[in-house]
Order: structure tokens, then C-alpha cells, then sequence
């Protein structure tokens, strides 16, 4: 039977997740982006996680977790969010995503985390809570607005264009537009836990592609991929300046060759709400649970916005 060895997660350990990365997920990250996203000392804590090693010291899996600040009745709590999970594929089936992540509570317990939240995939989902004693307390619904326009996609399919050239228009676009500034959670409410928004949060989320606009007084943070504008938070406002921040959207999804805006949030919040009331909802939803360590923080009244993600 093969041994493993772990070792928590560090910067000079990061490129042993480089392989990992491309065996589970498909794709090529890079250290750069990697270490920003890893790097969350603003919050309290970082480089949060462990690998395990084969005998031959080739990374075979990792479970790390990203700490935030969860805000709730006016004080600022040190939590987390499950972020990625990886075993490679010569190592599944040997219990490393388990040991992993109960290492990463047991770190976490020890120092100071409240609680880990997250929104594992259909696949992972039934692990965390079979296995890790997660709670599964919600489920996050994503809505589309249409948007008149020739897409995107089609062009690109028909006439073989390159995608650099449609990114390079899409940032044109959104960084010729009015600059925004953070904004506090649309989900925030008296009694309700929310990620806190602060100008760390948004300083820490630029380690993906991301935009802070603002329309007529309403910030809006969003991004965009081949078919959406994605909506990951908008300023709460009232349903008028909503109505008016969402034409204003279009008009921007139009010129981006967009066919669509795309928003989710928790249930029951004031954006799932309005987008409910004039958006379609896609055929998916996306499980949103967690554990908690010290029940400070009600788990089960925890509100989120897309922008909260790790993946935004």
C-alpha cells in the first residue's frame, strides 16, 4: 500500500500545484496567479492547506481553503471558503481528499477560523457531506437576462476568429467605462452573516479578471466569458435604479457581443428577488453549505453573491 506524506501549503511549495492543476482541472494555471490567490495574509491567515505526497514526492492531491472576513451584527469574524480540491488521477479512490481536508479543520481550529463555507460541485458536494459532517443549508439559483445582439460565439465559430481578439474588445470596453468603488454585500441585512466587502476583499479578488463599474451612482462588479456578463454583486438601490443599472448592462452586453447577463445569489436576498421578478432562471442550481467550528456565526442564515466565489 502506498504511503503519503503531507505538508501544509506554502509560497515556495506552490508550483507543486501547477500538475495538479492541469491533471484534474484541464488547464495551465501559473504560479503568479496561484500565489495571489493563496496569499490572503490582508484577512488574517494564509496559504491555507495541505498536499500529500507520493514516495516518489510528486504531488497526488490537495485541499485548500481561502480565509475572508465574514461580516455579521457589526463585528468581522475570520472564517473560510473551501476552495480547490485536487487529486490526481493516479491517486484517486485513496482517501487523500478526506485526510486532506480534515487536516485543513483541524489547522483551522486551531487557529482562530469560525467556520469553512463553500460551493462544491455536483461531484465533490455528496463528499463534503458524507464525509466532513457539512451541512448543506442552501442552494444558489442563476439568472439570465436576454440581450439582443449578434453573439459572440457564433461569429467566432463561423468565421474562425481568434478569442484574444474578442478579450481585448471586452476589456476596451469595460475600462473605458465609469470606474466604481467597493460596495457592501447586496445581501447584507441586520441579522443575516455576510462575506465583508471591504477594499481588502476587492484589492485580494484581482487575482482574477474583474471589473468595479459604476452606473449613475449604482457600483456594479461583474465580469465577463464568451456568453455572459457575469453580474457578481450589484449595489443595493431602489427598483427603479435597478431597471436603469440593467439597460445600462445591456447596452454594455450588446457592445461586447454578449447575449446574456448572468447573476446569482442566495435565496430570499434582494437580488435573487429582482432578477427572479425580470430575469429567466437557468436549470441548475448550485448547493451552497459548511461547517462550523464554533457557532458563533449562524451557518444556516449565511447570504451570498457570485463575486463571494472563489471562481469570480
Amino acid at each position: 500500500m502506498e504511503k503519503y506524506t503531507i505538508h501544509k501549503i506554502s509560497k515556495d511549495k506552490v508550483a507543486d500545484l501547477l500538475d495538479l492543476y492541469k491533471n484534474a482541472f484541464g488547464f495551465d494555471s501559473t504560479i503568479e496567479f496561484l500565489e495571489k490567490k493563496l496569499n490572503t495574509n490582508c484577512f488574517g491567515d494564509s496559504f491555507v492547506g495541505f498536499i500529500a505526497y507520493d514516495e516518489q514526492h510528486q504531488p497526488a492531491a490537495f485541499y485548500g481553503v481561502y480565509p475572508c472576513q465574514i461580516e455579521y451584527q457589526d463585528k468581522c469574524y475570520l472564517v473560510a471558503q473551501s476552495g480547490d480540491t485536487m487529486t490526481h488521477s493516479a491517486h484517486t479512490g485513496k482517501g487523500l481528499f478526506t485526510q486532506l481536508a480534515l487536516k485543513t479543520y483541524e489547522y483551522c481550529k486551531e487557529n482562530g477560523f469560525h467556520l469553512v463555507f463553500g460551493f462544491p460541485n455536483e461531484n465533490s458536494f455528496p463528499g463534503f457531506i458524507k464525509r466532513l459532517d457539512w451541512s448543506h443549508f442552501d442552494n444558489m439559483t442563476p439568472y439570465l437576462i436576454r440581450v439582443k445582439c449578434i453573439p459572440w460565439i457564433r461569429l467566432k465559430n463561423t468565421f474562425k476568429l481568434s478569442q484574444n481578439l474578442h478579450d481585448r474588445w471586452c476589456r476596451f470596453v469595460l475600462n473605458n467605462h465609469r470606474k466604481g468603488a467597493p460596495f457592501k454585500s447586496s445581501c447584507l441585512e441586520l441579522d443575516i452573516p455576510v462575506v465583508d466587502h471591504s477594499k481588502d476583499f476587492f484589492n485580494y479578488k484581482k487575482y482574477a479578471e474583474n471589473y468595479l463599474i459604476n452606473i449613475k451612482g449604482i457600483n456594479v462588479w461583474l465580469k465577463f466569458d464568451d456568453t455572459f456578463l457575469i453580474i457578481g454583486d450589484i449595489e443595493k438601490c431602489t427598483e427603479p435604479k435597478f431597471n436603469e443599472s440593467i439597460r445600462t448592462l445591456k447596452r454594455l452586453a450588446f457592445k461586447m457581443g454578449l447575449p446574456h447577463l448572468r447573476f446569482h445569489s442566495s435565496s430570499n436576498t434582494w437580488g435573487e428577488n429582482l432578477f427572479k421578478k425580470y430575469g429567466i432562471p437557468m436549470e441548475v442550481n448550485y448547493p451552497v453549505g459548511g461547517i462550523n467550528f464554533t457557532n458563533e456565526i449562524p451557518l444556516e442564515k449565511l447570504k451570498f453573491t457570485g463575486a463571494d466565489n472563489d471562481t469570480f
